[in-house]
């Protein structure tokens, strides 16, 4: 009995929303441990620095429309991460069945609620 390769093509692959939620979340988590971490712990440090140095990152701030996106990206990175975390945590404790159809309606739930407080949070609501 000889086994064959077998080829399978990860483009035709449709995964359930619920999956992607997850694969998103470990991405997000990665990003965040490697990107936001040490980018805001230098904006912190810079900061605290002096109140020369609070001033002239503000002025930076205020005046690089990069700036204000890398920042404000970062911050929605961190707040999608939140959200699926709390989705896998409630799914974890079994306060959301883990069937496929309630996996689902819990995933279009996370991303209706992260797409709220992304639009809050791009308003300067929160």
């Amino acid at each position: 009995m000889s086994l064959k390769p077998v080829y399978i093509n990860l483009f035709k692959i449709q995964l359930p929303l619920s999956a992607l939620l997850s694969i998103s979340h470990r991405v997000t988590g990665i990003l965040i441990f490697f990107i936001v971490l040490p980018v805001f712990a230098y904006i912190l440090n810079i900061l605290l620095d002096s109140p020369a140095s609070f001033i002239s990152f503000t002025d930076a701030y205020n005046t690089s429309i990069f700036l204000r996106t890398f920042v404000l990206f970062n911050i929605l990175i961190f707040q999608y991460h939140v959200i699926a975390g709390i989705r896998h945590m409630l799914m974890d404790f079994h306060l959301i069945s883990e069937s496929l159809y309630a996996s689902n309606t819990s995933a279009k739930i996370a991303i209706i609620i992260f797409f709220v407080i992304a639009l809050l949070t791009i308003l300067g609501l929160i």
